[in-house]
């Protein structure tokens, strides 16, 4: 069995960006790469790694799924969607607004670098909508 070990994201600017990610999405810094090339940080239920890699240009963490549709790379998954929307406001995060997704309901909320992200839950009617093999 396996399991995602971190997620990668491009950043600019290193050291706003860690203090943004430790501010705006609470997360635990582990530590910094050597020369100041990344850092990790982990969330603290599960120790689910993401790290921070510094870049010289912005990237995509996005894909086009068709001419009108942007899909966010990364989705994190809450128990109070709408709490959590609020919590991110509250500290000045930019979000979308609540969405909905068919079996799931979900935001996006970009990063001080323009990152963007989902965050999704799975509506009580279509828990279990999904057959663990895929079918």
């Amino acid at each position: 069995m396996i399991k995602i070990g971190a997620v990668f994201v491009p950043v600019t600017n290193l050291e706003h960006a860690i203090e943004w990610y430790k501010e705006k999405l609470d997360l635990n810094h582990v530590g910094t790469w050597p020369e100041n090339k990344g850092a990790d940080f982990y969330f603290t239920e599960e120790k689910q790694y993401l790290s921070l890699v510094k870049v010289e240009e912005k990237q995509a963490v996005e894909f086009t799924a068709n001419a009108t549709s942007k899909n966010p790379y990364y989705n994190f998954t809450t128990v109070d969607l709408e709490a959590y929307h609020q919590h991110l406001q509250q500290k000045g995060v930019k979000v979308t607004e609540i969405k909905d997704h068919g079996p799931i309901l979900g935001f996006d909320f970009y990063d001080n670098d323009g990152n963007v992200f989902g965050v999704i839950v799975d509506k009580e009617e279509f828990d279990g909508f999904y057959q663990e093999d895929g079918k």
